[in-house]
């Protein structure tokens, strides 16, 4: 077989785009890349231009635990980028779904409030926002000595879950060994298999298995990076860093282009002869500096300065337009870094006729929604069931949950939601086309978005009937109406109920 011949390296000429060759290992063929440039306008790729000069380097700032810590500590706009989202993944806290009686699942939702569950959760997703990882431990009484072992869901007692400890990835808790493989754990797969826990206080150190640790990560990487991480993610302010602090500059100048708005200019005629060489003395420029200072503070503290015959003050004011416009871009930018509507992160409301942000709102909805279902809830796979033994001393088979919205309604808008979303079911029920059952289920699925129909049970929904009636029975109120085969079929009944039937007549014989 003749041999394939090599493609000699082609280096771009100077009166040519820059060509990048690149070889595919596969076929062994010679990929090129074109580039735009115009060497007479300087424009273009290498070019010497200001836009050329524009580099990127690769930074990892999220490894930096003290500008990390600072920026929480010290930076508000920081401190609301990672609480805000954390916040409102958790503040709404989800509920079972499941088909289980009432009072396994008030059991059930008791355990999560009194062990405050959802607070440490709550913790361990700052954490992992502000430095890119955090883990929570799971704790379950007399386990103490099987922390390395997998959690093994026959051996939670009942009452023998105690909580969550977070931890962040830089104070309690690294990745240790190796990472696992096991298909048949496809949450843990491709993860560390074992972790090194530090309680506070750093007095003794424990091996914990994975099985057994809720894991939270900040802004995913590509693999080589999550590698670089230690299988963590990266900070959400080393996204905004920049941003940030464009804007904090901005500040700052717009703060000292304040103090120069109004200027005091003094005219003096023997200025330029007290200041020579000739006509002053050591001695004269100290005396000049005192009575400048002496003026300075007269006019500062009681707005009064004292001036000769010829002597004349003078005020330069400045006007600064358009300063409001750039700072708003500049907070529009570190919104739009950090994904937080203007209006949450700056706390501050739309103004204006006609302005409203529900389309940031309903933007941001939906990436908090995102986010309970790509973080939160995997953790909570693992979690609830631990609770279910601890609790009920079984896992059901149908064991679900569910996260409610993240807007929270005024009562009118509770209100029209639920006549609007009410309208169409009951309307189908009195239709003929869905039964009683399905009625009261979906009246009662509206109760987590709208607080209405929350009284509609399981045991009043398995004693309603399942098929459909006839159009007009059922419910009464608004949307029942007069069936005119409903009648028909109640005068036919009572017909049949007052005719007298054979077999109810007694031949007697003498």
């Amino acid at each position: 077989m003749p041999k394939a011949k090599k493609h000699k390296k082609q280096t771009p000429s100077k009166k040519s785009p820059a060509i990048v060759q690149s070889l595919d290992s596969r076929d062994g063929l010679s990929v090129g890349f074109d580039y735009f440039r115009n060497l007479a306008a300087r424009m273009g790729y290498g070019t010497p231009s200001l836009a050329e000069g524009t580099e990127y380097e690769m930074v990892r700032l999220s490894n930096d635990y003290w500008l990390m810590l600072t920026l929480y500590r010290n930076h508000w706009i920081s401190r609301r980028i990672v609480d805000l989202p954390s916040d409102d993944m958790t503040k709404s806290w989800c509920h079972l779904t499941s088909q289980l009686p009432p009072d396994d699942i008030q059991k059930f939702d008791r355990v999560v409030e009194r062990t405050f569950t959802p607070l440490k959760i709550n913790q361990a997703i700052k954490w992992s926002r502000l430095y890119g990882g955090a883990g929570a431990l799971i704790l379950v009484k007399g386990h103490e000595s099987k922390l390395a072992e997998p959690l093994d869901l026959d051996e939670v007692n009942p009452g023998s879950y105690l909580g969550l400890i977070p931890f962040d990835r830089w104070s309690g808790i690294w990745p240790k060994g190796n990472v696992a493989q096991d298909i048949e754990r496809p949450l843990e797969w491709g993860l560390p298999e074992m972790y090194e826990v530090t309680p506070p206080g750093g007095s003794v150190t424990y091996d914990v298995h994975t099985s057994r640790i809720l894991r939270f990560t900040g802004p995913e990487v590509p693999k080589p990076e999550n590698q670089a991480q230690l299988y963590w993610g990266i900070s959400v302010l080393e996204i905004v860093y920049e941003e940030l602090r464009k804007r904090d500059n901005a500040s700052w100048s717009i703060l000292q282009l304040l103090f120069r708005a109004q200027i005091l200019a003094q005219r003096n005629k023997e200025l330029a002869q007290l200041l020579s060489g000739v006509g002053m003395s050591q001695k004269a420029l100290q005396m000049f500096e005192a009575r400048m200072n002496a003026q300075n503070q007269l006019l500062s503290n009681q707005s009064m300065l004292i001036l000769g015959e010829d002597g004349e003050l003078q005020s330069h004011q400045f006007t600064f337009s358009g300063l409001a416009e750039v700072y708003a871009q500049f907070q529009m930018d570190v919104a739009g870094a950090a994904e937080i509507p203007v209006t949450r992160l700056f706390g501050r409301t739309i103004t204006g006729l006609g302005q409203s942000n529900d389309a940031d709102e309903r933007i941001y909805e939906e990436k908090i929604a995102h986010e309970q279902q790509d973080k939160l809830k995997p953790q909570l796979t693992k979690l609830y069931p631990v609770i279910c033994m601890s609790v009920l001393g079984e896992v059901p088979d149908d064991l679900d949950f569910k996260f409610p919205s993240v807007r929270v309604l005024t009562e009118e808008d509770k209100s029209e939601m639920t006549t609007k979303a009410s309208a169409p079911i009951i309307a189908s029920y009195n239709a003929g086309i869905t039964g009683r059952k399905t009625t009261l289920k979906e009246l009662r699925e509206l109760s987590d978005k709208t607080g209405v129909f929350t009284n509609i049970t399981d045991e009043q929904i398995d004693k309603a009937e399942e098929e459909p009636e006839l159009p007009g029975e059922g419910m009464e109120g608004e949307f029942s109406r007069v069936n005119p085969q409903r009648e028909e079929r109640k005068l036919a009944q009572g017909a049949m109920d007052s005719e007298p039937s054979k077999t109810d007549t007694v031949e007697t014989r003498d």
